[in-house]
């Protein structure tokens, strides 16, 4: 229901009606203060229109309160604020509710604003510390407008204004809580900052640990290999120990003197026959497993290779014969 007479009267028909009309307001005293602040808050705002309308609540219940619908202009910003006011039901005991309307729907509450949410609701020390009798509408207002010059919602401030002149304790406050809200909004940024960085460097660090453990993991794989070779080594010089001390000395009683590291090894001609032998057959094996490779691959004509084979065989046959007959 909109306001169509004068605004004392469109207040006194809408506190007492009754019906689907009916407000929520329901103590008479409630009513006398309510139409008293309206009527000195009009006076002053007179843009503002006064409407009665639905409101409904963040836990669903539906109430019918006074609308005030108007718009302020701060002196450091020649945009207008439209502003949407709804006087609560237990007003004057709880604050209006007040909230900034977008001009356009390409516009939206700046982030982070220290007195006005993304959905417009708005939310100063004024309301904050609101104690009645002190508090009323038309000083809130007053007040916010105040607020909103400080820290525009839709225009960018650069810096918090300063002044020379005195300023009153709420707006002293109002001054200093949107100083502070941009401190913390600057430390919490370089906060999450050094938080990334660090989150960053955890990662390289762990990176680095998973290099690192490879690495330990890889020299201790080395270390057993090294031990492994140790112990062999030490195995292969303790049985060369054994056969010098088994055959040194009889070395050194044949010839009746010293002798050198070539002839500690030196054999009986009968023996030196049969290793000769031995080498001999195993090359011949040798040579004759890669001539039957080649003639399978056809590097060889089959009249060479068996020409070949014949000699070969025939050598390897002698050999093998001294070799039964030394036995």
């Amino acid at each position: 229901m909109a306001s169509s007479s004068s605004p004392r009267k469109f207040i006194e028909k809408a506190l007492f009606a009754t019906g689907p009309f009916a407000l929520s307001y329901t103590d008479p005293d409630q009513k006398w203060v309510i139409r008293k602040h309206l009527t000195s808050f009009l006076q002053d705002f007179s843009n503002f229109d006064l409407s009665t309308d639905t409101f409904n609540h963040n836990n669903g219940t539906a109430v019918q309160l006074f609308r005030l619908d108007g718009s302020l202009r701060t002196p450091q910003q020649n945009t207008a604020i439209q502003l949407t006011i709804w006087v609560h039901e237990n007003y004057p005991l709880t604050p209006p509710l007040v909230f900034v309307i977008p001009p356009d729907s390409t516009v939206s509450v700046r982030t982070n604003h220290p007195f006005v949410n993304s959905s417009g609701f708005t939310n100063s020390n004024y309301i904050e510390t609101w104690q009645y009798p002190p508090c009323n509408l038309l000083n809130f207002v007053r007040n916010l407008k105040k607020v909103l010059a400080i820290d525009h919602p839709f225009v960018q401030t650069d810096s918090v204004p300063t002044k020379t002149r005195s300023v009153s304790r709420p707006e002293a406050l109002d001054r200093l809580v949107t100083s502070l809200h941009y401190d913390v909004m600057a430390i919490m940024s370089r906060s999450e900052e050094e938080i990334e960085s660090l989150w960053k460097l955890q990662t390289e660090v762990k990176v680095r640990s998973d290099s690192v453990r490879t690495i330990i993991n890889d020299l201790e794989t080395e270390r057993e290999t090294l031990k492994e070779n140790v112990v062999k080594l030490k195995y292969d010089t303790d049985v060369l120990d054994i056969w010098v001390e088994r055959n040194y000395p009889k070395l050194m009683k044949a010839t009746s003197k010293d002798v050198g590291v070539e002839e500690m090894f030196e054999m009986e001609e009968e023996k030196k026959l049969l290793v000769e032998s031995l080498a001999t057959d195993n090359a011949i094996e040798d040579v004759l497993c890669t001539l039957e490779e080649g003639s399978r691959r056809g590097e060889m004509e089959i009249g060479s290779y068996l020409k070949h084979v014949r000699v070969l065989a025939r050598e390897q046959f002698f050999s093998r014969h001294h070799h039964l007959f030394t036995n």
